[in-house]
């Protein structure tokens, strides 16, 4: 394998152990249990990362080609219905260079996104006109607005978003739904102008711009409408109804505090207008318990009904144009960011833990080996495949490699 010292093979193991055990270390347990292979640590890193590097180099590549107007789509077949859910997650890193040890700790940003394509569905009638019997739950919701309010304030938190997403889905009713296909996965350290262009890059490669539909996902963070302005002009951008959800809830029992029979009933009122799309209702309702209450102060509590209100307006307001769900649904379009949430704690598996603090390469490195493990095409072995060869290890180590 040249400078690895190992034949092709192991080398991908190495790689495969590295980027989806919990640590370096635990990679190095089981490649010495399963595959025999006696590696320390601190090898499995070097490898890992080095090849990490190179899925980085070859990513970047495709970035070039794709500005450049030369990368084509891998599938001459365009996707029926194609959908980006981005979102971002935590993790811990460290200052680069220095003694050993764990100096300058600090949380940073790892983007994600998920591509993932589906099945058309038929039909000019909303499957799902009623919102799911979970949103109608008050113990439910209330534990469902607890976790992801947790997830979203404290950067070393668990995500949970995604358990109460998979009891939406168990606890719905049965009706017609997108069935999923394959997905793909990107990932990133880098500035969000950066990732614009390697979704962008990773869509075309997928041949997402010609899918009869298409939709980029998001939770309405600040720099995800730009981004999909920037790159995906035309496609219809939707506002995940769980973040939605969360506001809705925490501006009723904000406007109606001690009072929870009328908080509610002002929650389910605002709830079922958004399932159904109607925006300037819930727009106006939210105008109406915003005039009651009255402007908040400048130097306002955060808890404060005003404050809450208010936020919970403006973030409706810019979102207007992302909240057309019953017409959503009846396109097969997703209307939540959980399969990207669920993404997300698929990487934090890997590179998120109270131990791990990353030099900005080395995280960079194991998430795209992460990724590309994580997709659900032929990338992490076909990478291998083309990778050149050098000298094997053991009884082949030197023989020309083949």
């Amino acid at each position: 394998m040249g400078t690895e010292g190992y034949s092709p093979r192991l080398v991908e193991k190495i790689e495969y152990a590295g980027g989806n055990e919990a640590s370096f270390a635990a990679a190095s347990r089981a490649l010495e249990h399963l595959a025999e292979l006696p590696i320390s640590a601190k090898h499995v890193q070097r490898i890992t990362e080095r090849l990490g590097r190179e899925r980085a180099a070859q990513r970047d590549a495709e970035v070039e080609a794709f500005r450049a107007g030369t990368l084509k789509p891998t599938h001459a077949e365009p996707p029926a219905v194609a959908a980006i859910h981005v979102d971002a997650g935590k993790l811990q890193f460290r200052q680069d260079d220095g003694d050993r040890g764990v100096r300058a700790p600090h949380w940073g940003d790892a983007k994600v996104a998920c591509f993932q394509t589906y099945t058309a569905i038929s039909g000019e009638e909303d499957p799902q006109p009623n919102p799911p019997p979970l949103f109608l739950d008050p113990p439910k919701v209330m534990r469902l607005c607890r976790e992801m309010e947790r997830d979203r304030s404290v950067p070393g938190a668990g995500t949970e978003t995604t358990e109460s997403a998979s009891r939406l889905e168990a606890e719905s009713p049965a009706l017609e739904r997108p069935q999923r296909l394959v997905r793909t996965a990107v990932a990133t350290t880098e500035s969000t102008e950066g990732f614009g262009w390697m979704v962008a890059a990773e869509a075309t490669k997928r041949g997402f711009d010609q899918a009869l539909k298409k939709a980029i996902v998001g939770d309405g963070g600040n720099w995800i409408g730009p981004l999909a302005e920037l790159h995906f002009p035309g496609w219809e951008q939707v506002l995940d109804f769980l973040h939605l959800l969360v506001h809705l809830y925490a501006a009723a029992l904000a406007a109606y505090r001690g009072n929870a029979k009328d908080a509610w009933a002002r929650y389910e009122q605002w709830l079922r207008w958004a399932w159904s799309g109607q925006v300037k209702e819930v727009i106006a309702g939210l105008e109406a318990e915003a005039h009651r209450l009255g402007q908040p102060p400048s130097q306002a509590r955060a808890d404060d009904p005003r404050r809450v209100v208010s936020l919970t307006l403006g973030y409706v307001r810019s979102n207007a144009h992302r909240m057309d769900y019953a017409r959503y649904r009846r396109d097969g379009l997703p209307i939540t960011s959980a399969i990207v949430e669920s993404l997300i704690k698929q990487f934090n598996a890997r590179v998120k833990g109270t131990e791990k603090f990353w030099i900005t390469g080395g995280a960079e490195a194991v998430l795209q080996v992460r990724a590309a493990y994580l997709s659900e095409d032929d990338r992490a072995p076909t990478f291998h495949d083309h990778r050149p060869r050098g000298r094997a290890a053991g009884r082949a180590r030197l023989k020309p490699a083949a």
